[in-house]
């Protein structure tokens, strides 16, 4: 029987308002396309899809992870985290919960469990 396999590949930049507003990562985007697309087809792949999300780091307390440098978000800042529709919904497997333990930003794997947002310590 014939399947389809569905991958998803995430990654991320940082970048400011302005660039936002005047799109000038745009270009440098579009070659990286490009050359995602040679190499995916190098290995039989099609690229079928890009998105780009913009999460402002502090509106919605956006760190990295100060043990293990995932992306998270600071549930002791911002306790409603995002909205959890369509437009988020796949980000739970790149920006973790997280929160402050002694001074330092962790995610919810390096808080200790007795954390409120802890789970696997």
């Amino acid at each position: 029987m014939k399947q389809i396999a569905i991958r998803k590949h995430f990654s991320c930049f940082e970048t400011t308002s302005d660039e936002i507003h005047d799109d000038s990562f745009g270009e440098h985007l579009e070659k990286l396309d490009e050359e995602l697309r040679a190499v995916f087809e190098k290995y039989g792949l099609k690229m079928l899809e890009s998105e780009t999300r913009f999460l402002p780091y502090q509106k919605l307390s956006v760190f990295n992870c100060e043990k293990c440098n995932h992306l998270m978000i600071n549930r002791d800042m911002n306790p409603t985290k995002f909205d959890e529709g369509d437009l988020y919904s796949d980000l739970n497997w790149v920006v973790y919960d997280g929160g402050t333990h002694e001074g330092k930003n962790l995610c919810e794997e390096c808080l200790p469990v007795t954390h409120r947002w802890g789970h696997y310590s």
